[in-house]
């Protein structure tokens, strides 16, 4: 049998969030085009993906590098350099910015033809010293890089901006949304007697997100006497912090923190309303993308990667980012008008499935890298659901 081609997928860890979420549905489809993917993992934890890349039949390296230190930068390097020696990939895609500099070193040194790096956010200018290293490695990762993949047209607008690359060292490639969340199988449910409107938020609870923002906007709708129950679906470091902000707003018996959960498409399709309360420094929102894939009417901060996703507007509500009384009113909005709401969440879904698909990411990186290209679908319309 001949050997399939062997792409490498580098992953800061393997915790249930984006990046490795993405990682593990862009190696479903690369397994199904022939191409066989190596998971090579920075940190042993979090793990929470673990048993689903196992599931696939995929084999991940620990690398086991120090936890601080410059040594652990030259360590990288080697030891990329090593397992490439061994398992011979014919590209390489790193997840993580920065680190991607002595990635694509050592697989450089090892013969590796192929390597390009993701741009998940857009650049955190704010922080001066972080960033001052950030950008000084992506500049010593210039030689050995052939490509900066960013996920949305905002991400690369501020990748040439700040980074100092030149626009044609990049392409866009948005982040696609897992097969689970693209049946359009969702119904349209009003609100039953007695029965909560269901708000929810899919994100990590980190610093690059706005869970705050809706969590002052639930108590505005409870002064409101709206019955509102908040879904906060997702964990990290800021966990303590909004426990003690719900406590503080008095809304304990409406906001949810319901942590990591691997059931968020059958979750999502019990939201009445996706609320995606973010920061600028988002980079596209693939919680956002999945939830109008369902066909769930969304609230979105105002910020650069939502107004991309959601056309300006025209494909969900934009509020000023920040602003808990615009996040009340536009949900408030929603309760009152469910109806128009639903419609115009159901004509997004033929848009979100055409462009931001798991296979178009796929294909997208498949070109890049040099790999058999995933099959192309047929679109189908999506089925009426008053059938």
């Amino acid at each position: 049998m001949p050997r399939k081609d062997c792409v490498f997928i580098v992953l800061m860890s393997l915790a249930a969030e984006g990046t490795p979420r993405l990682a593990l549905e862009l190696s479903r489809e690369w397994i199904d085009a022939g191409v066989q993917p190596l998971v090579v993992v920075m940190q042993r934890t979090p793990d929470d993906l673990a048993s689903d890349f196992a599931a696939l039949g995929l084999t991940c390296i620990m690398l086991d590098l120090p936890d601080r230190g410059y040594a652990r930068y030259l360590a990288l390097a080697y030891r990329i350099l090593a397992i490439a020696r061994e398992h011979r990939p014919i590209a390489i895609l790193s997840m993580p910015l920065g680190w991607h500099a002595l990635i694509a070193l050592g697989a450089r040194m090892a013969g590796v033809k192929r390597i390009i790096a993701h741009v998940g956010n857009y650049p955190n200018t704010g922080a001066r010293n972080a960033f001052r290293k950030f950008k000084l490695l992506v500049q010593l990762g210039r030689p050995f890089t052939d490509c900066l993949v960013c996920c949305s047209h905002y991400v690369r607008s501020g990748t040439v901006r700040h980074f100092g690359v030149r626009a044609s060292e990049t392409a866009v490639i948005y982040n696609g949304f897992p097969v689970a969340f693209g049946d359009g199988t969702r119904n349209t449910h009003q609100q039953s007697d007695g029965a909560p409107f269901i708000i929810g938020m899919v994100a990590r609870l980190e610093g690059h997100k706005d869970q705050p923002t809706l969590i002052r906007a639930a108590r505005i709708l409870r002064m409101r006497g709206r019955n509102v129950g908040i879904w906060l679906i997702g964990d990290g470091s800021r966990r303590e912090e909004f426990e003690s902000l719900i406590a503080a707003e008095d809304v304990d018996d409406t906001v949810q923190l319901l942590g990591m959960r691997k059931d968020i498409p059958d979750l999502v399709a019990k939201m009445h309303v996706f609320a995606f309360s973010t920061t600028k420094d988002e980079g596209l929102g693939i919680a956002l993308i999945e939830a109008m894939a369902i066909g769930v009417p969304v609230v979105a901060s105002n910020v650069g990667a939502c107004r991309e996703v959601l056309e300006d507007g025209r494909l969900g509500t934009l509020v000023p980012p920040g602003d808990a009384l615009a996040m009340a009113n536009a949900i408030d909005a929603i309760i009152a008008d469910a109806t128009f709401a639903e419609a115009r969440a159901h004509l997004t879904q033929t848009k979100v499935v055409q462009t931001f698909s798991m296979v178009e990411m796929a294909r997208g990186y498949s070109e890049l890298l040099g790999l058999p290209l995933p099959a192309k679908p047929e679109y189908a319309p999506i089925p009426d659901r008053a059938a």
